[in-house]
């Protein structure tokens, strides 16, 4: 039998061939067109890679939520399927539009450099969660699977995120996205955490990898290492690296050859090309200091620092001629430690040597990265510091290459440095601010802050012991929110607690540092007595029913209050230092005469319950602040409007806005999901919003006193039909 042949892109192709392969096409094109299949699902073992090919990889350090977006979190853990609190989605899964769904886990254990799919582990999951909600289980949702690669040993695996992460939008979201396609400028930014991958087997296989195509390896070495695996070839090396650091050259920069300086560029090249930053910081603010001459260079290297480590030897090699930078250390945190075995002070892996050494510098950033990984996320820089300025005592400017993302271990050392530290801070940006810690290190040192665009200097903020910060007055940066300083937050049962109440200023002022409750009601007061802000340890302060007019902004020194009531007094306004009061849990500023509270509770991010009832508010904008708020009292005020963000009051169960002067309520409004009583009489309502039954949970509602017309009523009852409705 004749059989046709087909030129195809060069090859030949049997027409039997060429149909196999469009069949193909037309089976791989309906995958992202069709719902899973169900029973393939229970049979991962044979339909594994199929059911794989739905999945948009991503291999990322860690998986983060970026600021602004809206998405579930559903842990599993590392290995398992079965969800550890499936009623998050479950609350909120009629009221939301999920359009995108992350499976979760991590590259790990890597084996040879490879990791193989878990595909029984990744069908599990998907079980379980169209057994949670089926409707998810539909052809307009993107499925991506996110592999962390942040992992170098079980202690690091278990501390990560594993599980599914369930992206949606609001109904007013919704609303605007739906003659538009979904695309990547909407999607989640996957953002680099505080710690990248120092030695796991891929990093590893990457490093070794990279010394192989350079120069810094000889013939020789490359034969021994040659067809080992890959802890034998790392151990050869790490031993070839230290014997060629005893070697010291003394040929300054300016007598090296041409071709020399030329070798030298191409392998800090290789580190920029091979290691991702996410900008020039480090150029730049070498760029505008000239001025900083005798300088050491103390460096972050650890694993998304490399490329910022580069930065350094790129520009000083660049700019040999005038380059201020006289010496070199590099610290990777322990050299392999487990956490436990990491001593504040003595937790090691730190390196040294002198710029004009280029040789011994680039075996040096090799054999730190070889040593590195083990542990937790925290970094030794005051170590790294104090050792580096006792090697170099010559030293004239102290310039520290550090991570905006990583927390110091040993801040508590801060104070032994007795020179100003120039921080260079990677990975700054305006919206998620400076690094606690790294602004401490530059107050407490007399030293600065120095980000892309800006040099800050003479910082102008309070501190307290252990690297705390205890206010932020200076308002060229904010500080961040990652917590390098986690303070216990508890709930405190009052009505339970042993604590004893102190009902009496001058018995309280005997006892100073045990007063942890202190009720000072009905005294006459027309302020607040200036020791109380002494009393360091205040959990609970009751001062209601007093003529107080004003808050000293002293207030700001009871840092650890959980509890205040300030109702029934005079109160015109609160002092800005009010929202340092940020564990403030219960706050009471009923029958007042407040009229702006709009930036007194940016801080409030525990506040469950306030009172604000009985005052002359216009504008409540800021509430939406007040993230874990379930009962918020707001009326006989004189609030106009509500802001649109309300709908993140996830939490609100409760909310009182009656004998205000509401004309309208937003249409976020739904979003308030765990609301139970909504009390809007006396208002100047004339309609609510659609979709009124999507406050499933509503139990009462009550709209006396507005202007509702005889159709709006009967809508409201008909979306509202087991609420309990006043007109």
């Amino acid at each position: 039998m004749f059989m046709h042949k087909t030129i195809f892109n060069k090859k030949i192709v049997t027409p039997s061939f060429l149909c196999m392969v469009l069949n193909l096409f037309c089976i791989i094109s309906a995958f992202g067109q069709t719902e899973f299949n169900l029973k393939k699902l229970h049979s991962p073992n044979k339909f594994g890679p199929e059911i794989k090919s739905h999945f948009k990889e991503i291999n990322i350090p860690e998986y983060t939520l970026a600021k602004g977006k809206k998405a579930v979190f559903l842990r599993n853990g590392l290995r398992s399927s079965k969800f550890i609190a499936p009623n998050v989605w479950s609350n909120i899964k009629d009221t939301v539009y999920p359009y995108r769904v992350d499976i979760v886990y991590s590259r790990y254990p890597v084996k040879d450099g490879e990791y193989k799919e878990i595909y029984p582990l990744l069908c599990n999951r998907l079980i379980r969660l169209f057994e949670l909600d089926p409707s998810l289980n539909d052809t307009s949702i993107i499925w991506r699977t996110i592999l962390q690669t942040h992992i170098e040993n079980d202690e690091q695996v278990n501390s990560l995120f594993h599980g599914v992460v369930i992206w949606y939008r609001t109904s007013e979201e919704e609303a605007e996205n739906t003659d538009k396609k979904d695309s990547s400028a909407n999607g989640p930014k996957l953002v680099q955490t505080d710690y990248g991958s120092q030695s796991t087997s891929t990093e590893l296989i990457k490093t070794i990898n990279g010394l192989k195509e350079n120069t810094l390896l000889n013939d020789s070495i490359r034969n021994l290492i040659d067809g080992k695996n890959i802890d034998i070839q790392r151990h050869i090396i790490q031993q070839y690296l230290a014997k060629e650091l005893t070697i010291k050259n003394k040929i300054p920069l300016n007598e090296r050859s041409p071709l020399e300086m030329m070798q030298f560029k191409k392998q800090i090249n290789e580190y920029l090309k091979h290691n991702p930053f996410s900008d020039s910081v480090v150029w730049k603010v070498m760029d505008r200091h000239p001025e900083w001459t005798d300088a050491l260079v103390i460096n972050d290297w650890t694993g998304s620092m490399y490329g910022y480590g580069a930065q350094v030897l790129h520009w000083h090699l660049n700019n040999y001629k005038h380059s201020g930078i006289r010496f070199l250390s590099l610290f990777n945190d322990g050299d392999g430690k487990t956490t436990a075995q990491k001593i504040i002070g003595e937790t090691g892996g730190i390196y040294s040597a002198e710029a004009s050494d280029i040789p011994s510098i680039l075996n040096l950033f090799n054999f730190v990265r070889l040593n590195g990984g083990g542990g937790d996320r925290p970094e030794n820089n005051i170590e790294a510091i104090l050792t580096s300025i006792e090697r170099f005592p010559q030293h004239k400017e102290i310039i520290m290459i550090a991570d905006n993302f990583a927390c110091i271990r040993d801040i508590e050392l801060a104070y032994k440095i007795s020179k100003p530290v120039r921080i260079i801070v990677c990975g700054y940006n305006q919206e998620f601010g400076v690094n606690t810690h790294l602004a401490y290190l530059a107050k407490i040192t007399n030293g600065g802050l120095y980000t892309l665009e800006k040099d800050i200097e003479n910082l102008r903020i309070d501190l307290v012991a252990k690297g705390e910060i205890a206010h932020n007055k200076d308002n060229r940066f904010y500080i961040s929110m990652l917590n390098c300083s986690p303070k216990p937050i508890f709930e405190l049962n009052y009505g339970k607690s042993s604590f004893k109440t102190y009902a009496h200023l001058d018995s309280a002022l005997m006892e100073i540092k045990e007063v942890r409750k202190l009720v000072l009601t009905d005294k006459n007061y027309n302020k607040l007595p200036k020791q109380v802000f002494k009393m360091k340890n205040l959990l609970y302060l009751d001062i209601s029913e007093n003529n107080i007019e004003k808050i000293q902004s002293n207030i700001k020194n009871l840092r650890d209050l959980k509890e205040i009531n300030l109702s029934k007094n005079k109160l015109g306004r609160l002092p800005r230092s009010f929202n340092q009061l940020k564990y403030l849990e219960v706050v009471d500023l009923s029958f007042n005469e407040l009229k702006d509270v709009n930036k007194v509770f940016e801080q409030g991010y525990y506040i469950k319950q306030i009172s604000l009832s009985f005052n002359s508010i216009e504008n409540i904008g800021s509430i939406y602040f007040l993230k874990n708020v379930t009962i918020a009292k707001l009326n006989n005020n004189r609030i106009t409007e509500l802001p649109q963000e309300i709908n993140q009051l996830k939490k609100l169960s409760t909310l009182d806005l009656s004998n205000n002067q509401l004309l309208y309520l937003p249409r976020t409004i739904i979003g308030l999901v765990k609301l139970e009583e909504l009390n809007l009489e006396n208002n100047q309502i004339g309609s609510l919003p659609p979709n009124l039954k999507r406050l499933r949970k509503l139990k009462t509602l009550n709209l006396s006193g507005n202007p509702l017309g005889e159709k709006e009523k009967d809508r409201i009852r008909r979306e509202l039909p087991e609420v309990e409705i006043s007109f």
